[in-house]
């Protein structure tokens, strides 16, 4: 995963206060672990988020995270 993808999306998380922000966080820590892997219910989650973002950058991010974590 491009390590810019994980700035944006942290700093994002940093600068809202919601559960969306939290459970970004977790996957983006996630993402730091070669071993870890996502839930169905993660997958799902990352997925209407990209849809729902209206941000280009963080929108790309996103889909970094994703296929990263998920793009089997």
């Amino acid at each position: 995963m491009d390590e810019y993808s994980r700035i944006l999306i942290e700093r994002y998380c940093m600068s809202h206060n919601s559960a969306k922000s939290r459970r970004l966080y977790e996957l983006v820590r996630l993402s730091y672990n070669v071993t870890g892997e996502g839930t169905d219910a993660d997958a799902i989650f990352l997925e209407k988020a990209i849809i729902n973002e209206k941000d280009p950058e963080l929108k790309a991010a996103l889909e970094d995270l994703d296929s990263y974590l998920f793009g089997y």
